[in-house]
């Protein structure tokens, strides 16, 4: 079988590599092999590992916000306190697991201020939010403030979940939008 030559086909099969594995697998040699090719071929198609690796999180990135997009439909929701919930249940879900394992090997990144896993963060979040205010109940009172607030919340409990504190973080979510 002949490896994908192309920048949108070596993406996707690394893009389905580092899902599987996380970021800690995307250094050359094992993104190369995923891709069915070799080092210095995902250095020409790119130029450098840096922008290999700003283009696999950018692909990644469009990948995250694309399965939101198709999961959760842009409708309004009954209430923030369904909108919250709903939006962490589907974080939750299998489909989101490798999604999540990536999220936060961006925010490490972007914590040892790598420039290209902060700029990703932020187009992320940036996303998030926007997917958000698409959601929230007709109405809402300066929804973008809303969104951003529910996306601190949402990340939140996404942190506990990772540290098996689920329980409280849906107490705090709870807290935060409580049940109409």
């Amino acid at each position: 079988m002949a490896a994908p030559m192309n920048k949108a086909d070596l993406l996707a099969a690394m893009a389905a590599h580092v899902r599987h594995t996380g970021l800690a697998g995307a250094s050359l040699r094992p993104l190369a092999r995923a891709a069915g090719t070799s080092d210095r071929m995902l250095i020409y198609h790119f130029g450098t590992k840096a922008k290999l690796i700003a283009a696999l999180l950018d692909r990644l990135a469009s990948e995250m916000l694309g399965a939101m997009n198709a999961i959760l439909p842009a409708t309004p929701a009954e209430s923030d306190a369904a909108l919250a919930a709903e939006i962490i249940a589907l974080f939750r879900t299998p489909t989101f697991q490798p999604y999540r394992r990536i999220w936060f090997d961006i925010l490490s990144g972007a914590a040892s201020n790598d420039k290209a896993h902060r700029d990703i963060a932020r187009r992320i979040l940036a996303g998030q939010v926007d997917w958000i205010t698409a959601r929230l109940p007709e109405g809402t009172h300066n929804p973008t403030s809303q969104a951003k607030a529910m996306l601190v919340m949402i990340q939140g409990a996404l942190t506990l979940d990772l540290v098996e504190m689920s329980k409280a973080a849906n107490l705090g979510v709870q807290r935060a939008y409580p049940p109409r």
